[in-house]
């Protein structure tokens, strides 16, 4: 009888505990404001047309996240949100748009200074519990509680472009989550804005001096779209049912990499030096190992499938546009495959090499819509697999608000399956991908022995 009661009692406490552990992942107290420009807009740039390349992309929330240490050493931490919201106002003076609404179908914002939303959470766990965790969009196992309700790679919610969560753990540890409207922003412009936000915070008086960092319009340099009736994209994305997490690949893993694919090619007969890079071999074995996992899902038999590679284009247009110029100016390159032996490395970063080449000089993005392109492969039954990659960007150094770099920093989720976002690690000795497969098919690319000769699952 003694026995049996202390298994009661030990089971009492381990289900008590599992409760407990639940309830303090949990928001604990959340308050909302609204932080306008510091001025109003003027008159003449009140109506802000979108790009046609903007109306071809899904009107959702693109979610990011950053993870700073306690900031009370550098910072008096009551001044934070304070500081964030008055240096949030000063930006939107010259990221307008992102304080208006999108009007018309959304073909164009109205600079209307309404504002954007600005949440503060505070959170009943530490940071170190947080980081233990895969960057999904789940409450109860991934980001989802630290950021605004339904921006999370959701469809833009009352219009609003741009929503914003500064989180506090119990730890003292702060989150900062931001999540912009695609259909004016892409990777580029996004990291644009938080740089020159973050450069006001450091320095507010120092407005002058940061007139490198200042958004450039596309007024005249390509068409937008000023047909007020024209109908953008209304495709949405599905309710998720695949699996998140994060793969780490060491520098010295890579160079091990490079090392044996360039014996490889040696024993081949492949003649000419290919200069593989970080981004392009770790581009290439993601993708292959994704096609091998859906391939044993499939009882072996190869899928048809295609690499989705995003491309910058604002250096390769002619003329080439400045780093800062507002809009989704990227394209997809599209790499299709149909067999094991066309994913292999040396052919892949080949091809990747090859169709990069072809956009220099590209004066427009005619024909590269994101949609359509991903139509176009479907209507062919073929799987698709997106890659994007901010390898070599300084992404710690441009969002440091005045309380140091950010511990992490990374984009959450997915907006479907087969989605893969690389990064530099804080210390730039490695690149993190976030990956985002079905569960069987995860379930085979964690076993792939070519992936983990090189690679390290983190959790």
């Amino acid at each position: 009888m003694m026995m049996i009661r202390r298994l009661m009692l030990r089971a009492s406490l381990i289900s008590t505990r599992q409760l407990i552990s639940t309830r303090t992942l949990h928001v604990i107290s959340r308050s909302e404001t609204n932080v306008k420009p510091a001025s109003s807009t003027p008159l003449n740039l009140k109506k802000y047309h979108l790009l046609y390349h903007d109306l071809m992309l899904p009107n959702v929330y693109i979610p990011l996240i950053f993870f700073y240490s306690n900031p009370q050493e550098l910072i008096d931490k009551a001044t934070i949100p304070n500081l964030l919201k008055n240096s949030l106002s000063q930006a939107l003076n010259k990221y307008y748009p992102f304080a208006g609404r999108l009007r018309s179908a959304g073909s164009y914002v109205d600079c209307n200074d309404e504002g954007v939303q600005f949440h503060e959470a505070r959170i009943a766990c530490t940071l170190s519990e947080v980081l233990k965790r895969a960057p999904a969009k789940e409450e109860d196992k991934g980001f989802g509680h630290l950021f605004p309700p339904r921006s999370i790679w959701h469809k833009v919610d009352e219009s609003r472009l741009m929503l914003v969560q500064l989180n506090h753990f119990s730890c003292g540890g702060i989150a900062l989550a931001v999540s912009l409207a695609h259909r004016i922003v892409d990777g580029s412009t996004s990291f644009s804005f938080l740089n020159y936000w973050s450069s006001l915070s450091r320095s507010p008086v120092d407005e002058e001096r940061l007139a490198h960092l200042h958004p450039h319009f596309l007024y005249e340099s390509l068409p937008q779209s000023s047909d007020e009736n024209l109908l953008a994209t209304q495709a949405s994305y599905p309710e998720k049912h695949w699996i998140t997490t994060e793969v780490l690949f060491h520098n010295s893993k890579i160079a091990e990499l490079k090392a044996n694919q360039e014996i490889q090619d040696k024993t081949e007969g492949v003649l000419a030096d290919q200069n593989y890079t970080r981004n392009g071999l770790v581009t290439a074995l993601l993708y292959r190992c994704a096609v091998a996992a859906a391939a044993t899902s499939k009882s072996g038999v190869c899928p048809k499938s295609v690499l989705f590679q995003s491309v910058d284009v604002r250096g390769m247009l002619d003329p080439p546009l400045p780093k800062t110029t507002v809009g989704n100016l990227f394209v997809f390159n599209t790499i299709p495959t149909s067999t094991m032996s066309e994913t292999m490395l040396n052919p892949m970063v080949t091809q990747m090499r090859k169709e990069k080449m072809k956009l220099k000089g590209i004066r427009n993005l005619d024909g590269k819509g994101t949609v359509h392109l991903a139509e176009k492969f479907a209507k062919m039954n073929h799987k698709l697999y997106v890659i994007s990659s901010i390898c070599n960007f300084p992404l710690y150094d441009v969002v440091d608000f005045g309380w140091g770099k950010p511990v992490k920093a990374t984009l959450v989720d997915a907006p479907f399956a087969n989605c893969f976002f690389m990064a530099d690690t804080p210390c730039k000795d490695g690149i993190k991908a976030t990956v985002n497969l079905e569960e069987e098919d995860m379930k085979n690319f964690r076993a792939d022995s070519g992936l983990l000769a090189y690679a390290s699952f983190l959790d």
